[in-house]
């Protein structure tokens, strides 16, 4: 059987990129753990200089809500730099899976690659994710897809890579 799936290369499709890197390949680097150890501090700090009347534990609660920030939107930030690294004409691809291998077509490029390459399968709501590696993946929107279902693909995805298809939020 084969599959052709057309997806937009936007922000919320560089979003989903960002997380699914982010929760597989990337699990072992842990800047966001430090991010909340900075806040933690910042707001243990402002805590005991407002009881101890120190004052200016105001800069330390700013300096952690500050922090906060990008903490808590580390994917949606990925995924605006994410859109810096699309080539122009790589806005709209269209993938074809293949029994030996699939397909990746842009107006710019067409790229083969066999399904030994992929090293994590991910599916969140919205799209299907294939990680070749830390930095780099392939998104797949679920509403896309032109011939198949995405019920299949899963099915077809997890047995051509051998990969169980982690699920993220």
């Amino acid at each position: 059987m084969e599959f052709v799936i057309e997806t937009d290369m936007d922000r919320r499709a560089m979003r989903a990129l960002s997380a699914a890197a982010r929760r597989t390949m990337r699990k072992g680097r842990r800047p966001i753990t430090f991010g909340w150890v900075l806040v933690g501090v910042n707001l243990a700090l402002a805590a005991l200089l407002y009881l101890t009347e120190s004052g200016r534990w105001q800069v330390n609660l700013l300096l952690a809500f500050t922090m906060l920030v990008p903490v808590l939107m580390v994917d949606r930030i990925n995924g605006r730099a994410g859109m810096g690294q699309v080539m122009p004409g790589s806005e709209r691809v269209t993938a074809t899976f293949q029994e030996e291998r699939y397909i990746h077509v842009t107006q710019a490029s067409e790229s083969s690659y066999p399904y030994d390459r992929v090293q994590a399968v991910c599916e969140s709501t919205d799209y299907f994710i294939l990680l070749l590696g830390g930095n780099y993946g392939q998104v797949y929107d679920k509403r896309g897809f032109v011939q198949g279902t995405p019920m299949a693909f899963r099915d077809f995805i997890c047995r051509k890579t051998g990969k169980l298809v982690q699920s993220i939020r």
